[in-house]
């Protein structure tokens, strides 16, 4: 981003995705998100734990989020889709929710205020 004296001057939007672990039996959920400019890292969340970050929109107009979401042993069970696609014809920023189920991946934001599920395990999004 480019600074100015009071700030970032091209800044887009503040967006927030966030993950849930809902998957029984104690099992633990793997989180690794990625943009063209960013690697989140790996992050390991616990049975009920929460895990989230927050980025701006790029001023072009492009910004993209892929995640992979994996579980079970050696983490060989996974999905990996587009978490969040700039899109110049919607709303921009706000939350988007991901809550990983034993039978998917649900989702909810400013536009799909109900959970539902989007995700399958073991597709490629």
């Amino acid at each position: 981003m480019i600074d100015n004296v009071h700030g970032k001057l091209f800044e887009g939007a503040k967006a927030t995705l966030l993950f849930s672990n809902y998957l029984r039996y104690r099992k633990w959920l793997k989180v690794h998100c990625q943009s063209g400019n960013d690697d989140m890292g790996v992050h390991y969340l616990k049975p009920d734990a929460v895990y989230y970050f927050s980025f701006h929109d790029n001023v072009m107009g492009d910004t993209l989020f892929w995640c992979t979401l994996s579980k079970g042993p050696d983490d060989k069970i996974s999905s990996t889709f587009d978490a969040y696609v700039e899109d110049n014809n919607k709303h921009h920023g706000g939350t988007y929710s991901y809550l990983a189920r034993d039978d998917g991946i649900y989702h909810r934001n400013q536009d799909y205020v109900k959970l539902h599920k989007k995700f399958d395990w073991n597709r490629r999004y």
